[in-house]
């Protein structure tokens, strides 16, 4: 017990530690409101004015012919609100229209394949098909697909 003590630091060994220490300024609320607008006053000049960003935002329609979408922005979309996937009836129609394209597309899950996989596989077989959109020049057909989805036509993580 003895041999324990010897270890334990004291409260003026650890102070020491910390090197000098600032000195403390208690001041009231007007001291502090006088020192608050001189600093602002000092810094006044070193910051433009706030400019309007030029970031299209992603539900503009009509600027969203304009822009170029990513893969990540797409699955953005996907991922939000918690969602996994389109509904299995959705998710064919998604399906479908990417077979319009005639190439041989990632396959939506549907019947019993689609009830037994997990949610964060579902997301991957989404993102394989927007990746291919992409591949495709299909993105932004699979983005209104998306966006024109009801929250109710989604799977959610939980359900």
């Amino acid at each position: 017990m003895d041999h324990e003590q010897n270890f334990r630091p004291t409260q003026s060994a650890v102070l020491t530690d910390l090197g000098p220490l600032p000195d403390v300024l208690e001041s009231n609320s007007e001291t502090t409101w006088r020192m608050f607008t001189e600093l602002q006053a000092q810094d006044s000049g070193r910051f433009m004015k706030t400019q309007p960003s030029s970031l299209v935002p992603l539900g503009d329609a009509p600027s969203q012919a304009r822009r170029i979408l990513s893969v990540d922005e797409v699955m953005y979309e996907v991922r939000r609100y918690n969602r996994v996937c389109p509904v299995e009836s959705q998710w064919r129609l998604l399906g479908d229209l990417l077979r319009e394209a005639g190439a041989e597309t990632p396959a939506s899950l549907s019947g019993p394949e689609f009830r037994r996989t997990p949610p964060l596989a579902k997301r991957s077989r989404v993102r394989e098909q927007v990746e291919w959109a992409a591949q495709h020049g299909l993105l932004r057909e699979v983005f209104s697909f998306f966006t024109s989805l009801p929250e109710g036509d989604w799977v959610h993580i939980g359900d």
